[in-house]
């Protein structure tokens, strides 16, 4: 069965879930809570190594731990209800907005990046760069 390693808050936690729950397919739900640092534990960093969540394991043992991807893997290896649309004009513009969420927006808030911001510059809440982007989602409107 396949298992997931996920923390119930993450937006790419999330899309990994929304992707299992759309093509149907059984899971097993094994939490990891990031606020409280469990993804450095030892025994999370041996099983992956780049502390993230989500961490996604098939059947056959093929380890992924970026959430499009995974999700690309689902929708390759689960074709029924697919996940894109068949037209390439339109799968360009839903993989162009999964990139912009993905690389544009959702860096500024994660854990990560913003535990190096504030532990490297000082940056504290009231600082955050969170948000930043939010007008590159109103430029792929046009």
């Amino acid at each position: 069965m396949i298992q997931l390693y996920s923390f119930f808050n993450s937006s790419t936690s999330y899309r990994v879930r929304i992707a299992l729950a759309l093509k149907g397919v059984e899971y097993r739900y094994t939490g990891v809570n990031i606020r409280v640092g469990e993804q450095s534990s030892d025994s999370y960093r041996e099983l992956n190594p780049s502390k993230g969540v989500p961490y996604f394991i098939d059947e056959d043992g093929n380890r992924f731990s970026q959430s499009l991807a995974i999700i690309q893997y689902l929708d390759e290896r689960y074709p029924q209800s697919p996940l894109l649309p068949e037209d390439k004009v339109e799968k360009a513009r839903v993989m162009e907005l999964s990139a912009a969420i993905a690389c544009d927006m959702h860096p500024v808030n994660n854990l990560r990046v913003l535990g190096y911001l504030s532990k490297n510059f000082g940056v504290n809440d009231q600082q955050n760069p969170s948000g930043t982007h939010i007008g590159s989602m109103r430029d792929l409107r046009r």
